[in-house]
């Protein structure tokens, strides 16, 4: 059975679909009928450089107002009056980026999402529409690497280390869910959490010291959206080698004139470093200070 790609998984026919925001059949529900591969035969009828993917928009029971909003759109579309069963939406071909997969949401959520246009935005609103698509799975692979070598760094401390990180622990976690499964991000901030080789860092941090006056995450995105030159001065990019590269007189001196606030009052400190402290710690209080193996450099916990 031939498969194809869809904005978030894999298509198959009998898959139940929303039409992305991103594409003139925005919010449009229906049902996969075939899908015709990139340079088969079949898919040689048309011009499309990706799979073609055949949609029967009809196979969804709209209610009245929706058909009504449909035939609005439709009537915009082509500049003149539409009917709603005059309309080419029983064998639509779509490019797999301009669809979202909704068969695992169960028929009841379906069947309210096509009442609702309002309900079927709101679910549309966490998928990212081709245009960022790249982008948004560069970041979301990133945030795991970022994760799976915080892990690694956690696993490398003894019981009562782990226990004097466990506030840095949870952090971590919540910024690593509600990054991945909650945030509806923009083109602007997935280019400017692309930049950084740890981006769950940056926000891990920022909730774990300010979630005493920043009261939700959504509020700490914002926060960090408005503040960005901070963050690219103080942690590390991409492009950065190990050694970070001398500061410039009036980098230093804007530094200095800068009005302390909470993210000017002291410099950015790195996941490894808090582990490492927090690891010293532990063994100055138990008279472990000798070098030992909690003393052996661990591999950063950032994405390379």
């Amino acid at each position: 059975m031939n498969t194809a790609q869809a904005i978030n998984g894999e298509l198959k026919v009998g898959d139940w679909v929303i039409a992305a925001p991103s594409d003139e059949y925005a919010y449009l529900i229906g049902v996969v009928t075939a899908i015709d591969k990139l340079g088969t035969p079949e898919h040689n009828a048309t011009d499309n450089d990706t799979d073609d993917v055949h949609v029967d928009f009809y196979a969804f029971d709209y209610p009245p107002e929706r058909i009504k909003e449909i035939e609005e759109l439709f009537s915009d579309l082509f500049d003149e009056p539409k009917e709603f069963d005059d309309l080419p939406l029983g064998d639509t071909i779509m490019a797999p980026d301009d669809l979202i997969r909704i068969t695992e949401l169960g028929e009841t959520e379906i069947n309210r999402m096509g009442s609702l246009l309002a309900d079927c935005e709101a679910f549309c609103s966490f998928y990212p529409g081709k245009s960022n698509a790249e982008n948004h799975a560069k970041l979301m692979e990133r945030l795991e690497q970022n994760l799976m070598q915080y892990h690694d760094g956690i696993m490398a401390l003894d019981k009562r280390g782990i226990i004097e990180q466990a506030g840095e622990i949870h952090a971590v976690s919540d910024a690593y869910s509600y990054m991945t499964s909650q945030h509806d991000f923009s083109d602007d901030e997935l280019n400017f959490y692309l930049q950084f080789k740890n981006p769950l860092e940056i926000v891990a941090n920022e909730w774990e010291e300010s979630n005493s006056k920043i009261g939700d995450l959504i509020a700490v995105m914002e926060y960090i959206g408005e503040s960005q030159d901070d963050y690219l001065m103080d942690y590390p990019l991409i492009g950065d080698t190990e050694e970070p590269a001398p500061e410039s007189p009036a980098h230093t001196e804007a530094t200095e004139a800068k009005p302390a606030d909470k993210t000017a009052a002291k410099p950015k400190t790195s996941i490894e470093d808090r582990l490492r402290a927090a690891q010293e710690k532990v063994d100055t209080q138990t008279g472990n200070g000798a070098p030992g193996k909690h003393e052996k450099k661990r591999s950063s916990p950032v994405a390379e």
